[in-house]
């Protein structure tokens, strides 16, 4: 049982997590101005949902913390709270503080209570503006109306024939409800009903809450169905409590929950046995609420009162007792999360219907390889080529499951700026595009470290302070832009700033000072640009939480090129700094040339590959330290014999023999790679040669052939940039730019 609660957990926290996304875009979309109703209530129903299923599993630092923000919210869904930046401000801390508390519940780091605290008190801060003005005499309910002037104190008189005339005193309002199975279902609770009463019986003067538990519809033990509730309960409010605010509490459940309201001193419940007395749900913990009792209570007499103490344990108890069980230093074993994704149910039909589709021709085959004649001979290679067709449409439909809109890695560097710009005092808006491109879930979950490095750099290095802004004439507020897009079969992700730009000259001074590059090194812009991705090179004056230490950028580029991609920068003193991020669509296949170098077959990504050519020696040219260049069209290239580039070969390439595949990386720097031959194009499955090997420079990945060989698939932009080292101190004119 144990194994299947786990699961549910899970499932909650991928919720979670969706929920968080709505709950991000809301408040993004508030703080634009966008205050529909619509809106507001998606915002609302993120919190509502994540704390009805935190209370289901008795996580209670959330459920306390999301009950607070659910009521701040209550005052915006009904008009009393205006969306102020002050307010979204609010809601944004609050939002990042029970992202933190999902990730605490979820066995992650724990989240200081300081910050939830402060935090909170924002939070009722708010409550407390949304507060109703104190009642005079003429005021009946809180409820807006026009006051009519009356000339007398109205006097109010019980008409009942038992006593005489007197004051009559104020009823309690009873309410009563039966929660259905279907709202347990949904991840809600009765627990967030009974804190929900609680909080409207306190915002009156003197507020005190009483509850009773109806066990009357409780079976014996050996008959109780886990799937059917049987409690219901019996809530008595403060008589200046309105129908209004009852209302509000089970507005999310009246389809799923019967409820009562009565001012006139209704009987408890019917039943066969007397309600159980349960304390004030503010002394209660969220675990004995509702508590079962010891053993199931006889039929024909009442059940007795059951104390906090006497109640079967609740999940939570139950977890702290496991340890005990399994030793007093052991911890429970904890089974492993499982990774899971959600896929539109049509994506999942198509490939069913690929795999029919499979089975018919494979059924074809063997009936062919039954027969013999000569027909059969044509007939199979036909039929071979169908399911070749096929097996390349499940392959497109498979990567078409595992594929991910970037918006939960985008949604996220909303917070990132949030806490860079309160780190560094600075105004900064994030403008988010492309948020619906789809990737590999892999390249998704790979993203996000790369993005906050670089979207914290944006912040501290990129963009200026206000003051230098306004001087610059500029608006004090900053701009970033965070994009994505496919472009020639990849996904190209952009950051763009509009800040100060790369100070070249302050680059290469702080390079030269920490012995990145030699004193007289001769270095084009792009080159220096390249140089803040060097280990260990910062601009930062101190080392701060934000920056200074030298290992931001590196990461970001080792995390990319890990990834098999590239960043080019494009930087502009004074007006800004782009970064683009070139990344293949998915880690697991690629389209590849098939070529023979050194008599082995390698593989060349078809993205990468410009033309293909034979040429005329009269176009090769010697250089002076031995390397040779190829003019084409009039563009000189550097020309690379690949098996020698490789340590495949040290014998000459008779280049009147040899093909030439012209290449480039993602920045426009071509080199012309000489092969003995081009085979094929094929479809190849991209596997980790560093995990089942080592790094091979110039080589990103292996594959295996269908002959069972392992092909190497060669890192075209390493290629690239090794050729270009080669030329660093040449004449300018001779010189393609440092690849990325």
């Amino acid at each position: 049982m144990s194994g299947d609660m786990d699961d549910i957990l899970q499932v909650f926290f991928q919720e979670c997590d969706e929920q968080l996304q709505e709950l991000e875009g809301g408040l993004s979309a508030l703080s634009d101005g966008d205050a529909g109703q619509e809106t507001i209530n998606a915002v609302f129903r993120a919190v509502h949902s994540i704390k009805g299923g935190a209370a289901s599993f008795g996580l209670e630092n959330l459920v306390r913390f999301a009950h607070v923000f659910e009521s701040s919210l209550d005052g915006l869904r009904s008009g009393r709270i205006t969306p102020t930046p002050e307010i979204i401000k609010t809601f944004l801390k609050a939002m990042d503080v029970l992202s933190d508390l999902v990730v605490e519940a979820r066995g992650g780091a724990s989240v200081d209570a300081g910050r939830i605290a402060e935090s909170q008190a924002e939070l009722e801060a708010v409550i407390g503006n949304d507060a109703a003005p104190e009642s005079t005499q003429d005021d009946v309910t809180p409820q807006d109306f026009v006051p009519v002037p009356i000339s007398f104190e109205p006097v109010p008189v019980d008409f009942g024939f038992d006593d005489d005339f007197a004051v009559a005193t104020p009823e309690p309002l009873i309410v009563t409800f039966t929660p259905h199975a279907a709202m347990y279902e949904r991840g809600d609770d009765a627990r967030n009903l009974l804190i929900g009463l609680t909080d409207v019986a306190k915002s009156v003067p003197d507020g005190e809450i009483g509850v009773t538990c109806d066990l009357s519809a409780l079976p014996p033990l050996e008959a109780l169905e886990v799937d059917k509730p049987c409690l219901s309960w019996r809530v008595s409010l403060p008589a200046q409590v309105t129908d209004e605010s009852v209302h509000s509490v089970f507005d999310w459940v009246s389809d799923v929950c019967d409820f009562t309201l009565s001012r006139n001193g209704d009987p408890e419940p019917q039943g066969e046995g007397t309600p159980d007395t349960v304390p004030a749900i503010e002394d209660m913990a969220p675990e004995v609420i509702p508590s079962l009792p010891a053993s199931p209570p006889v039929a024909d007499a009442p059940a007795a009162v059951v104390p906090p103490a006497a109640a079967a344990p609740s999940s939570a108890a139950l977890q702290a007792q496991a340890p005990a069980a399994q030793g007093k230093n052991d911890k429970p074993a904890r089974r492993p999360e499982q990774a899971s994704i959600r896929v539109d149910l049509h994506r999942i039909d198509d490939l069913m219907d690929l795999v029919g589709e499979l089975v018919i021709a494979q059924a074809a085959i063997e009936s062919l390889c039954r027969r013999d004649d000569n027909a059969a001979q044509r007939e199979m290679m036909e039929s071979i080529t169908s399911m070749q067709a096929l097996t390349r449409d499940i392959q497109d439909a498979v990567m078409a499951v595992r594929a991910q809109p970037v918006r939960s890695v985008f949604q996220r560097m909303q917070r990132v700026v949030r806490e860079a710009c309160s780190m560094t005092d600075k105004d900064i808006t994030l403008t988010l595009e492309g948020e619906d491109t789809e990737v590999d879930r892999t390249l998704v979950e790979k993203l996000t470290d790369p993005l906050t490095h670089m979207l914290r750099n944006a912040v501290d290095h990129g963009i200026e302070s206000a003051e230098d802004r306004l001087a610059a004439g500029k608006s004090a507020t900053g701009h970033i832009l965070l994009s994505a897009g496919h472009r020639s079969g990849r996904i190209l992700i952009t950051i763009k700033d509009d800040g100060g730009g790369i100070n070249r000259e302050r680059v290469l001074a702080t390079a030269i000072k920490r012995g990145i590059v030699a004193p007289d090194a001769v270095l084009t812009d792009d080159e220096i640009n390249n140089l803040i991705f060097a280990p260990g090179f910062s601009t930062a004056a101190t080392v701060s939480d934000l920056s200074g230490r030298g290992v931001g950028m590196d990461v970001v580029k080792q995390a990319i090129l890990g990834l098999g991609g590239r960043i080019t920068i494009n930087s502009v003193e004074g007006e800004g700094t782009t970064f683009c991020l070139s990344l293949p669509l998915t880690l697991a296949v690629l389209d590849g040339m098939l070529i023979v170098a050194a008599g082995s077959t390698m593989v060349i990504p078809i993205s990468s590959v410009v033309e293909t050519m034979m040429i005329n020696p009269q176009d090769i040219y010697a250089l002076p330290d031995g390397s040779r260049m190829v003019s084409i069209r009039g563009n000189c290239m550097p020309l690379i014999p690949l098996g020698a580039e490789l340590g495949l070969s040290d014998s000459p390439v008779t280049p009147a023999e040899a093909v030439i595949l012209i290449v480039e990386n993602e920045s426009g720097a071509r080199v012309a790679l000489v092969v003995d031959k081009i085979c094929d194009q094929a479809q190849v499955v991209i596997k980790s040669i560093e995990k089942n090997y080592r790094q091979i420079p110039g080589v990103s990945a292996a594959t295996i052939l269908g002959d069972g060989s392992v092909s190497l698939i060669l890192d075209v932009p390493a290629l690239i940039a090794s050729a270009v080292r080669g030329l660093d101190t040449r004449p300018p004119n001779a010189r393609t730019g440092l690849a990325a």
